[in-house]
């Protein structure tokens, strides 16, 4: 009993770990994209929340090369 209550402890602390990591990286390109557009909008910060971890690794390359918000929004649509 006490191997499975150890275990799901570990897995729950996990799982706290990689939602934390994930909000980091959210922030993270937030802040850039800040930096570069002056500005984000709440609609990018909400699908930025939403998105796969892919599609957020996806939005990350394409910040360099991107003209507008909205061409960040399609990569996440």
């Amino acid at each position: 009993m006490c191997q499975v209550l150890e275990e799901f402890k570990l897995e729950s602390e996990m799982r706290g770990v990689e939602r934390g990591l994930k909000q980091g990286k959210i922030q993270t390109i937030v802040n850039v994209i800040k930096s570069k557009f002056g500005f984000v909008s709440k609609e990018l910060i909400m699908k930025i929340e939403e998105s796969s971890d892919d599609k957020i690794d996806a939005l990350t390359i394409k910040i360099i090369d991107a003209k507008s918000e909205e061409e960040l929004i399609e990569i996440l649509s």
